[in-house]
């Protein structure tokens, strides 16, 4: 009876994120994200019932969709708008962009997400 109740235990521990709502985009590859001018911060916005995704990658608004199942989360079908900005911003960005092509796994609370890569490197780090 008592390992019933702790795999019970597991199950619930360890779900599926709620990756519902809107982060903040706060570290990509270990690096604190910089914005330079009056630009916003970049952040990535889930809508879950359309499996759609909004968000800033430090000079471009983009959108698309996501597949999510269980803990593993990819990536699919993004399009940005194409302005340019100020450099660091757009270094900002490509790396925004890159490690959204390599996101394999999410992890994480309501108030902190941790975007993996399939070899289980964080490649994106995430708050509310």
């Amino acid at each position: 009876m008592a390992l019933g109740i702790t795999f019970i235990a597991a199950i619930s521990c360890c779900g599926t994120p709620d990756i519902a709502g809107k982060w903040n985009i706060l570290k990509v590859n270990g690096e604190d994200v910089s914005i330079v001018g009056d630009e916003r911060s970049p952040f990535i916005e889930f809508n879950v019932s359309e499996k759609r995704v909004h968000g800033f990658t430090g000079c471009n608004i983009m959108n698309g969709a996501y597949t999510m199942d269980g803990n593993k989360l990819t990536f699919g079908n993004m399009a940005t708008t194409m302005m340019a900005g100020p450099e660091q911003n757009m270094k900002t960005e490509a790396a925004v962009l890159e490690s959204l092509r390599n996101v394999n796994k999410v992890k994480g609370n309501s108030e902190s997400l941790k975007f993996l890569d399939s070899e289980g490197k964080v490649v994106m780090e995430l708050g509310k």
